[in-house]
């Protein structure tokens, strides 16, 4: 028998095995699924509320303040996390709203209060829909059994953020202009006092100064600039012709090359292969072998034995192997005398410039000095003058930010989506609910089915009697059917077990509806129990009005 047949018996086995014990397996799932979605309707809900807020960036302001001395001292980003759900943060919120939870009866002592903080702690969630260097869209979440709680711990972490962080970029921006104006004025006054030395300097040294020089100061500064020039050049040679003669001497003079051929033990290898194949497959399509027989076994432990062996067989053998001289070596020799020829050249050259330089130099000795101061003062009154305008230019800067009515500060904070009350749970969720109590009632019936097979004792057919008592079996006899006992199997068919399965489906259905109203549509649910109420509270406030009035009506 195949193995296809086999496993079509085990079907047809199970199949008729679920048919005879159908409803041992009907009831225990229906009443496990019913169970389990009834149990769902008692479990604890809890409920999500987010809100958003955006963080939009001042790029000038930003590159100002990371020039000066505040540097990064607008950037909330690094510690947003810490700042909105931080231990510091969560004690400020539960002072705050505390009043409101005690009127809610979410606090009543000491121990709730504390239990509150660690959810709040654990529990908060920060993302990041947008983050970008202009705009930053960050969401904060919070799950609770309580939809007003979590409305009111959102809300108030993300207003006092907002709110501390406000008020820390005006402590900051305050304190920053009050060092660009202590630095303005420091400016102010080296910038006086170089002014006044570089006057006296000029009243002093009028003839020497560059103003007045002649082309023999120019031609020095040539020569000398040239002369660096050719420096760095010959120190640049230097170092290339060292490391191009390393390069050489690391370098072989031949260089190996290997002629490789195909493997001729592999090609043996596989046309034994190839004979072993062929004939394992006559014995198993011809000769109809079966894979225990003990020749099979022994030629397939040889084909494998020999498979093994063409794996570990290197496909290719080097055939010939040969030395020839190495091109690289020939390029880095000639690189290396164009280089040591460079270096000779720029080494003539230094010395022709160097001596010119000093010919130059003994003739502008004397007004030397004094140029050389005289550029000096130059320059520490140009950075003076630059530094103070750099001040200047943050200080006007922070003065205009701190008296903008825009409430900008570089860093602009909006609450742009408060929290609300979520009106639906976030758990337990539908989708898992009926898929845990479809798997728990299948098993369920499964189990039964398992158990109620395993103790029964009876016999199904003449045949599994026979053969458990191993006599011979000479016919058998149908189930004898009197036409009251067909009536009332064939009302039992037709009326009793279509009614059970409807009442079943309607059961399971009109739960499944409940939770799914429950969970997805409470809104829904409460305006249906409103509108069930109202309709049952009316003929009783009827019967009540016939009751007061039925006196007088007598009378």
């Amino acid at each position: 028998m195949s193995q296809k047949n086999v496993q079509q018996n085990a079907v047809l086995e199970l199949w008729e095995m679920l048919l005879r014990y159908r409803w041992r397996f009907i009831l225990p799932a229906f009443a496990v699924t019913l169970g389990v979605l009834g149990m769902s309707l008692l479990l604890p809900r809890k409920y999500k509320s987010e809100a958003m807020f955006e963080r939009t960036t001042d790029m000038v302001l930003t590159e100002m303040t990371a020039k000066g001395a505040t540097r990064n001292f607008q950037d909330p980003r690094n510690s947003l996390v810490e700042e909105i759900t931080g231990h510091r943060a969560v004690d400020e919120l539960i002072a705050q709203i505390q009043p409101e939870l005690q009127k809610m009866g979410v606090i009543h002592s000491e121990l709730d209060r504390q239990v509150l903080r660690t959810n709040i702690v654990r529990g908060t969630i920060v993302h990041w829909d947008i983050a970008s260097g202009a705009l930053d869209r960050v969401r904060v979440e919070y799950v609770s059994p309580n939809p007003r709680v979590a409305k009111l711990v959102v809300n108030g972490l993300v207003r006092n953020y907002i709110k501390r962080t406000q008020d820390t970029m005006d402590l900051r921006l305050k304190e920053s202009a009050e060092f660009f104006k202590h630095e303005v004025a420091n400016n102010r006054t080296t910038i006086d006092e170089l002014e006044t030395r570089l006057l006296e300097f000029e009243i002093n040294n009028g003839d020497l100064l560059p103003e007045s020089a002649n082309s023999v100061q120019e031609r020095l500064g040539a020569r000398e600039t040239e002369l660096q020039d050719v420096i760095a050049q010959r120190d640049a040679a230097i170092v290339r012709a060292k490391n191009l003669k390393d390069a050489i001497a690391q370098t072989p003079a031949t260089i190996p090359e290997r002629i490789t051929a195909p493997n001729p033990e592999l090609a043996r290898l596989n046309v034994k292969y190839s004979t072993l194949s062929e004939e394992l497959s006559h014995s198993t399509n011809v000769l109809k072998m079966k894979p225990a027989h003990p020749d099979m076994v022994t030629l397939q432990q040889r084909v494998d034995d020999l498979q093994a062996v063409i794996d570990k067989t290197d496909k290719t053998i080097v055939a010939q192997e040969q030395h020839k001289a190495n091109p690289k070596l020939a390029e880095l020799e000639l690189q290396y005398t164009q280089a040591v020829g460079e270096q000779e050249a720029l080494t003539r050259q230094i010395e022709v410039v160097g001596d010119q330089v000093k010919t130059m130099a003994d003739q502008t000795g004397d007004m030397f000095p004094v140029r050389s101061d005289y550029r000096k003062l130059n320059r520490q009154v140009d950075q003076a003058q630059r530094q103070l305008a750099f001040w200047e230019d943050n200080l006007r800067r922070v003065d205009m930010t701190l008296a903008a009515e825009t409430g900008n500060r570089g860093i602009q904070l909006d609450f742009v989506k408060p929290g609300g009350v979520g009106a639906k749970p976030v758990s337990p969720n539908v989708a898992q609910v009926l898929m845990a109590a479809i798997g728990l009632g299948l098993m369920a019936g499964a189990l039964s089915v398992f158990f109620a097979h395993r103790t029964d004792e009876s016999f199904a057919s003449g045949a599994e009697l026979s053969q458990a008592f191993d006599l011979p079996l000479l016919g058998t006899v149908s189930e004898l059917i009197s036409r009251q006992h067909r009536k009332v199997r064939r009302v039992r068919n037709m009326i009793l077990y279509p009614t059970n399965a409807i009442l079943m489906a309607a059961a399971l259905i009109a739960m499944a509806a409940l939770l799914y109203l429950d969970l997805e549509k409470p809104d829904m649910l409460a305006g249906l129990k409103a509108k069930a109420s109202w309709v049952f509270e009316l003929p009783s406030a009827e019967a009540s009005e016939d009751i007061t009035t039925g006196p007088e009506q007598v009378d």
